[in-house]
C-alpha cells in the first residue's frame, strides 16, 4: 500500500509547473536548433542538469527556454549554478533571434565556466538557448553541471499572493510566489528559503508534505514489525508448550519398554513377588521319651 501511495503521490509533486527538472543524460536529449519545438514554457523555475556523458568532441547540447508569463509583465530570465563546474565544460546562454523584450535591444551572449560558477546572469528575452560544450583534451574529471533557471516578471511586486522578491539578487524583478519554501533555492544568495518555518500562511510546502510523507511512511514499517513480531513471538510460545507436552507424555510411557538380556533378569529377581513359607503344624512324637538330664547331678558311666 505504501508504494502505491508513493508512486502515485511524488509524480504529482514533481510534476508541478513550480518544481521541475531537465536531466540531460546523453546528445539524444539534446535539442538542436532544427528541433526547436521542444521548448520550456510551462515551468516558472527549471533545474537543468547536463551529464558528463554528453557533447564530446565537438558538437554542442542546446535547450530552450521560454519564459511562461504573460507578454506584458515578462522580464527575461535569471540563472546561476547550483553547483561548481568542471574547467573542462562552458555554458553559453545566448537570445534566440526575434525574442528579445519590447523596447529592449538583444542582449550579447554570456558564459558561465568554473571561474564564474558563483556568478549569475540575467537575460532580458522571453526565450532563451542554452549550449553546453566540453573541451576533450582537459584532463580534469568530468562532472555533472547543474544550472537553475527562473523566469522573472515585471514589477511591481506588491501583489504578495502572486510575486516574490529576491531583495538582493533581482531587484528590479519578480519571481513566482509558489516558488518560495519550495525546498530549492531560486534565488543565488537562497533567501526565497530563509524563515520557511514561519511562513505558515502560504499551507503547507512541499517539502513538509515530502517529510509528513516519510515519517507516514516510517510509522507504518515500525507498526508493521511490532505486529509481526508479536505474531512470531505467539507462534513460537505455542510451539514449545506443544513440544514439552509432548516431551512429558512420552517419559510416562518409558514404562512400557521391554527390557531384555541380564537387565531383564536382575529386574525380574527385584520385582519377583516374595515367597510365601507355609508353616505346618506340629505333628505328635510317637518314639522312645526324650532323654532328660539333670545338670547339677553328676552323670557317671556305667560299667558293665
Amino acid at each position: 500500500m505504501k508504494y502505491i501511495f508513493i508512486i502515485c503521490f511524488l509524480p504529482v509533486i514533481f510534476s508541478s509547473p513550480y518544481y521541475h527538472e531537465i536531466v540531460i543524460n546523453s546528445d539524444d536529449d539534446c535539442w538542436s536548433s532544427e528541433n526547436n519545438n521542444k521548448t520550456i514554457d510551462k515551468n516558472y523555475a527549471t533545474l537543468v542538469k547536463f551529464s558528463p556523458k554528453i557533447a564530446y568532441g565537438k558538437d554542442s547540447c542546446s535547450v530552450f527556454i521560454t519564459n511562461p508569463w504573460l507578454k506584458n509583465i515578462q522580464n527575461g530570465f535569471g540563472l546561476f549554478l547550483s553547483r561548481e563546474m568542471d574547467c573542462a565544460s562552458t555554458l553559453t546562454i545566448d537570445c534566440l533571434p526575434d525574442n528579445n523584450l519590447i523596447n529592449q535591444v538583444t542582449p550579447a551572449p554570456k558564459q558561465f565556466t568554473c571561474h564564474t560558477s558563483k556568478n549569475k546572469i540575467e537575460m532580458l528575452c522571453n526565450t532563451i538557448r542554452l549550449t553546453y560544450k566540453r573541451n576533450l583534451n582537459s584532463e580534469e574529471r568530468k562532472r555533472t553541471t547543474q544550472v537553475q533557471v527562473v523566469a522573472l516578471a515585471k514589477e511591481p511586486c506588491d501583489d504578495s499572493d502572486i510575486f516574490f522578491q529576491c531583495q538582493i539578487d533581482y531587484p528590479n524583478s519578480c519571481i513566482d510566489r509558489k516558488l518560495q519554501c519550495n525546498g530549492r533555492s531560486e534565488c543565488p544568495s537562497g533567501y526565497d528559503e530563509r524563515n520557511c518555518h514561519n511562513a505558515s500562511s502560504d499551507g503547507i510546502s512541499i517539502t513538509a508534505i515530502i517529510l509528513i510523507t516519510l515519517a507516514l511512511i516510517m510509522l507504518f514499517c515500525i507498526l508493521s514489525t511490532v505486529l509481526i513480531c508479536c505474531c512470531c513471538r505467539a507462534a513460537c510460545n505455542g510451539i514449545v508448550r506443544r513440544f514439552r507436552s509432548k516431551k512429558g507424555s512420552n517419559t510416562i510411557q518409558k514404562g512400557d519398554i521391554t527390557i531384555s538380556g541380564e537387565d531383564a533378569g536382575l529386574m525380574k529377581g527385584l520385582t519377583a513377588p516374595a515367597t510365601v513359607v507355609e508353616i505346618l503344624p506340629q505333628q505328635q512324637y510317637t518314639g522312645p521319651p526324650a532323654l532328660i538330664i539333670d545338670s547339677t547331678k553328676p552323670i557317671y558311666p556305667r560299667l558293665e
